[in-house]
């Protein structure tokens, strides 16, 4: 929790900030808030640069600078008295394309999921395309201080909640497929050894092989340890009883 003293000291340098880019007059207003929201989105690419993600330093980057020219140049356009033949004079609201921009962000967030084989990737760098957005517009708006230390939070929060992530247990799915004899109650044998072993057979279905002397028993398992799957896994490759044919994470 942030102290009062904190607070304030926040409020002021916003101010400070404000009034100075103020001073600067346009275009070096403009600029310096361009300026560090290319800082906000950089910070948050960086992390996902190191952790080898698609999107990574520059996508950020550009996201939030993007965002900030937008919201620039939207509050510029509010800054003037736009004069209607009918001598009335026109307000732009800003915020609208603050909206296009969130709308717009989102389909560049479906473009990095990716669904495979049952298991959906990219989530966490579509949110944190989304949050870099929002803060590139923030600071585009003049809050400094407030993007930036969003921007803080976003690297903090995906670099706590990935290791408390992996301190939790999961549960983990895989799909087996297992080469037996054909004898009477094979498929049944088979369900019941991976049960045995601690494991939960969520769905089965075997296939006879073309010589019908063999069947293929596809298993889709759950488990928590991946250290007592591959131990499992080991066994099965050594076990003279059976073949281990296929493998992969669901």
């Amino acid at each position: 929790m942030l102290s009062l003293a904190a607070i304030l000291w926040l409020t002021q340098l916003e101010q400070n900030l404000d009034a100075w880019s103020h001073s600067l007059g346009w275009p070096a207003e403009g600029l310096f808030r361009l300026l560090m929201a290319a800082v906000a989105g950089g910070l948050v690419g960086l992390e996902r640069e190191l952790r080898g993600r698609q999107a990574g330093f520059r996508t950020y980057l550009l996201v939030a600078l993007g965002s900030a020219v937008v919201m620039v140049i939207s509050t510029k356009f509010a800054d003037f008295a736009w004069q209607h033949p009918s001598n009335v004079n026109l307000a732009v609201d800003p915020a609208r394309m603050a909206y296009g921009v969130m709308t717009g962000i989102g389909f560049l967030g479906a473009g990095v999921i990716v669904h495979s084989h049952g298991s959906v990737r990219g989530l966490t760098t579509a949110a944190g395309i989304w949050c870099v957005a929002a803060i590139g517009l923030a600071i585009g708006f003049g809050h400094f201080t407030f993007g930036l230390i969003a921007a803080v939070m976003v690297v903090a929060a995906l670099w706590v909640l990935d290791y408390v992530e992996k301190k939790l247990p999961k549960t983990r799915y895989r799909i087996v497929t297992v080469r037996t004899p054909w004898a009477a109650n094979c498929v049944a044998d088979t369900i019941k050894r991976f049960k045995s072993a601690g494991f939960k057979v969520v769905d089965a279905h075997f296939e006879r092989t073309y010589d019908l002397k063999h069947v293929d028993v596809n298993l889709s398992i759950a488990f928590f340890s991946n250290e007592k799957y591959f131990s499992f896994e080991r066994q099965l490759e050594v076990d003279p009883s059976c073949e281990l044919i296929a493998t992969r994470e669901m």
